[in-house]
């Protein structure tokens, strides 16, 4: 609950340690944050949100106050910075209706000036250009190897064996996760959209955050774009009935942790439709919400009773010590009808462990200055919108008639056309003029504007080159330039990315986690080392996942193995290795290279085909076993069978042994063909088996009548009886 802190066993203002302050409604609501006579309030009420207390630090340099004194302290911040964001929501609401494909004019206003006749559609630059840009970052993502760079030091037994199972552990564990690939897109279109958007953690053991886009988290004016220099958030969750009282159904429990059990009861019973209770109320988050219903098409309809939910804000402090204390407050239409939920002090270690920030430029160095592609091009859009209906209304225009008379008597216009002529009633006259249909100056001012609009944002159209001579220096420099612009903002994404999957990582390795994945993951990695071992390497930085490849190394990285390749100087298999992973990915290359050949294994099996080969040069016939190294052995023996098969032909070799050497070569040759060995690898041995054949036959049948001819001298040698 709100406490006075009070140093160790003292008590400020006459507080005991462990009461709740403020505990009658009425005290609660006269102490307003405007009134300065309260000691220890003190703070300006100021649209920043910069009011929490003074840490009144004592005489023996400890801190003696907290950063919230009490409820109506934490009312009066949550509701500040929810109106003090209410402009930037009304700026994202319009970038929302942009992206929602709104028209670019207003079809009454139109109508009322006499313009009814103008084209009014919208051909979606923003959403186009947007919907480019925030794949860029998902693809990043998706297409690292490991999400994790973290290493065990060399102090450790196998400690690369141990880094390389760690990294593919926390790899696939996160990946396998429900709604991981729903958070990174989330995280990367409002990133994209708005220019930065925040990711929290709100309780001690859970690893995936939770995403919070802008209209649903208050950050203080003035916020670094690190979560590590952050004093106070406010985040808005929404809670079911069902999932609210899931964490006060043990009563016991939830009391022990901080949940106000009387408050939160009376919060389930009361919720209500949360689009009802937006209607009902000036909320700061109301013109976002219009335009979701607007893009749902449920405007009409949000009268109607839909899910009853709680709204829930969550206050994140920062305390001179560099915890952070949670508070939890009911959503209300006024201050005062908000009720203390949850409360605990101290409960995270520091801001970079329960907040995340994303933010797409540098700006002016904090969080609410980074601009998004949707601030950026908004004009430019609708630029492009309105001279796009100009090119169809000048099309439409260019091939009619104009006829003058008198407007009031249109209604009783009416032509007739009798064979070749046309009859038209009196006080009517055609006049000459016609609209200039010359579209081509502004289709080049649209080709420009879209020029404009990739500079800003990085260029994701293909570009043409115009001009006589354009030469492929020019083009590749600027493909040059396009891959810095878009590898700088990958690069800064990722780098704000890894910061977050520390925080995780550090979350999934907690001995205290509750989550079944993360226990799993802990059992497999303790299996194969310490508990030392895994806490180094679950505090060790990710940042080293930054250096991922981007595409234009990959490109020098291909041209330079193809430059290299042949070349003794050069490990030839690291080339094929690194090529492979540069065009397609390094698990790509795990899969489909062969592995580089032990030199032990290597002479071990030289040595058993060499004492093999004395055998079969006598005819005597040899297994071939599957766990062979067929093509060591082949290496052995397709030189022996040349030599022998030479030796046959000039008669000094038996066919017999020969017949042999070629049955176990062609042994051999199909279990390597069942193995996965290439069918060129093994072109020789399959040449040398071919031609054997008929060889071996022709040998046979003259060895056949060598012995027949020998049979007949020694039978006519033989004495008369």
């Amino acid at each position: 609950m709100f406490l006075f802190a009070s140093g160790k066993n003292q008590s400020v203002n006459g507080a005991v340690p462990g009461q709740k302050v403020g505990s009658s409604l009425e005290e609660e609501k006269s102490m307003s944050l405007s009134s300065t006579s309260e000691k220890g309030i003190g703070a300006p009420k100021d649209v920043t949100g910069g009011l929490i207390n003074s840490p009144e630090i004592n005489s023996a340099g400890e801190p003696t106050q907290r950063s919230i004194k009490n409820i109506q302290q934490a009312r009066d911040i949550v509701f500040t910075l929810i109106s003090a964001n209410r402009d930037r929501q009304i700026v994202n609401s319009r970038i929302m209706a942009k992206y929602n494909a709104e028209r670019p004019y207003n079809t009454a206003q139109l109508k009322a000036e006499g313009l009814g006749w103008r084209s009014n559609f919208t051909t979606k630059p923003l959403p186009m250009m947007i919907e480019k840009v925030s794949p860029r970052f998902d693809e990043a993502i998706h297409g690292l190897k490991y999400l994790t760079n973290s290493s065990l030091s060399n102090k450790w037994t196998n400690n690369t064996e141990k880094t390389e199972l760690f990294r593919q552990k926390i790899t696939d564990t996160i990946r396998a996760r429900k709604g991981w690939k729903t958070l990174v897109s989330d995280i990367s279109l409002d990133n994209a959209m708005f220019g930065h958007t925040v990711v929290a953690w709100l309780d001690e053991f859970s690893w995936l955050p939770q995403h919070f886009s802008q209209d649903q988290s208050f950050i203080p004016d003035g916020t670094k774009q690190s979560s590590s220099n952050a004093q106070i958030a406010v985040l808005e969750e929404v809670y079911l009935p069902h999932e609210l009282f899931d964490y006060i159904k043990d009563a016991e429990s939830a009391d022990a942790v901080g949940w106000n059990l009387g408050n939160t009861r009376k919060a389930i019973n009361g919720a209500s439709p949360s689009q009802l209770r937006e209607q009902l109320h000036g909320a700061a988050t109301l013109e976002a919400w219009y335009q979701h219903a607007r893009r749902e098409l449920t405007v009409g309809a949000s009268y109607q009773a839909g899910a009853s939910v709680i709204k829930v804000y969550s206050l994140l402090v920062r305390e001179v010590t560099g915890k952070v204390s949670h508070y939890r407050l009911s959503g209300a239409s006024t201050p005062d009808d908000s009720m203390e939920l949850f409360s605990k002090d101290d409960r995270f270690d520091s801001m970079v462990e329960c907040l995340a920030f994303f933010a797409f430029q540098k700006g002016n160095k904090r969080l609410h200055g980074s601009k998004g592609v949707g601030r950026d091009i908004y004009e430019l859009a609708a630029m492009q919108d309105r001279m796009r209906n100009e090119v169809v209304d000048r099309g439409i225009l260019s091939g009619k008639t104009f006829v003058q008379g008198d407007f009031k008597m249109l209604h009783k216009f009416k032509m007739s056309v009798v064979g070749a002529t046309v009859i038209v009633p009196t006080g009517w006259t055609f006049l000459e003029q016609k609209v200039d249909g010359n579209i081509d100056s502004f289709l080049k001012l649209d080709a420009y504007f879209t020029m404009l609009v990739d500079q800003l944002i990085g260029s994701v159209s293909p570009r043409t080159f115009q001009g006589d001579r354009v030469t492929k220096a020019e083009v590749d420099l600027f493909a040059q330039r396009e891959e810095e612009g878009k590898d700088a903002r990958i690069t800064r994404f990722l780098e704000q990315f890894v910061d977050m999957v520390g925080t995780m990582q550090r979350r999934m390795c907690n001995p205290d986690t509750t989550e079944d994945d993360a226990k799993k993951l802990q059992k497999d990695l303790l299996e194969v080392m310490t508990r030392e071992e895994l806490d180094e390497l679950a505090e060790n930085p990710v940042a080293g996942t930054v250096r991922d490849l981007t595409p234009q190394q990959r490109q020098m990285v291909a041209a330079l193995v193809a430059e290299k390749r042949g070349n003794p100087l050069y490990n030839q298999r690291a080339l094929e290795v690194e090529d492979l992973a540069a065009r397609v990915g390094s698990e790509f290359a795990d899969r489909v290279l062969l592995p580089e050949e032990d030199p032990t294994e290597s002479a071990e099996q030289q040595r058993l085909q060499l004492m093999e080969l004395s055998l079969l040069t006598t005819g005597q016939a040899m297994p071939v076993s599957p766990r062979d190294n067929h093509e060591i052995h082949l290496q052995v023996l397709m030189p022996a069978a040349e030599q022998m098969a030479s030796a046959v032909l000039q008669g000094q070799s038996n066919s017999s042994a020969f017949e042999v050497i070629i049955q176990h070569i062609s042994s051999h040759y199909d279990i390597a063909l069942q193995s996965g060995v290439s069918k060129e690898v093994l072109k020789p041995v399959a040449d040398l088996v071919k031609k054997a054949g008929p060889v071996l036959a022709q040998l046979k049948e003259l060895d056949a009548q060598a012995d027949e001819l020998a049979a007949q001298s020694a039978a006519e040698a033989a004495p008369v009886a």
